[in-house]
C-alpha cells in the first residue's frame, strides 16, 4: 500500500510540472549601494512575466552565478522576485546574469548542467559601492532641530513648574 501511495505521489509531482512556452517578461532591479552602514550587498530584481498557459501554483528558479535562487511570487501584484546578498569584497561594479527556469527547464538543469538553455536570461547592472560617511550635513541639521525642541519643551516644562 506504501509503495502504491509513493508511486501515485511522484506520478503526480510528475505531472505537476509547469512549462512556461514563448515568455514575455520585463524587470527591474535594486541593490544597495552603500557599503557604509550595511554588512552585506543586496540585490533584489522583480519581473514579470507572460507565458501561453496561465500561471498558476508554478515555480521558477533562478540561477546567479552558479547558485540557484528560489523565485517568490507577489499575491498583491502577480510579479516574481528573486534576491540574495553578498559580501562587499565580491561586490564590485559588475553585470549579474541571471538565468529564470521554469520547472521542467530547471529539471533539466539539474540533470545536464550549465548546457540547458534557460527560459530567459536577465542581465542587471550594480554600479558598486560607496563607502561614504554615515553623518550628513541633513542628518546634522535634523539632529540639532530636535535637540533645540526638545530644550524648548523642558524649558517650558521647567517654567510651569
Amino acid at each position: 500500500m506504501l509503495f502504491k501511495t509513493v508511486l501515485l505521489l511522484a506520478a503526480l509531482t510528475g505531472v505537476s510540472a509547469f512549462s512556461c512556452g514563448t515568455p514575455k517578461w520585463s524587470h527591474t532591479g535594486y541593490s544597495t549601494t552603500d557599503g557604509f552602514s550595511h554588512f552585506k550587498t543586496t540585490y533584489i530584481v522583480e519581473f514579470s512575466l507572460q507565458c501561453d498557459s496561465p500561471i498558476r501554483d508554478a515555480t521558477f528558479y533562478a540561477v546567479v552565478n552558479g547558485k540557484t535562487y528560489q523565485v517568490a511570487q507577489s499575491e498583491e501584484t502577480s510579479k516574481f522576485q528573486v534576491s540574495w546578498q553578498l559580501e562587499h569584497a565580491e561586490s564590485g561594479s559588475q553585470t549579474f546574469d541571471i538565468h529564470i527556469y521554469d520547472d521542467e527547464k530547471y529539471a533539466a538543469y539539474q540533470r545536464d548542467g550549465a548546457s540547458t538553455q534557460p527560459l530567459f536570461t536577465i542581465q542587471q547592472y550594480h554600479g558598486g559601492l560607496s563607502y561614504n560617511r554615515f553623518f550628513y550635513a541633513e542628518s546634522f541639521i535634523t539632529v540639532l532641530a530636535l535637540a533645540v525642541v526638545y530644550y524648548a519643551v523642558t524649558l517650558r516644562t521647567q517654567l510651569k513648574a
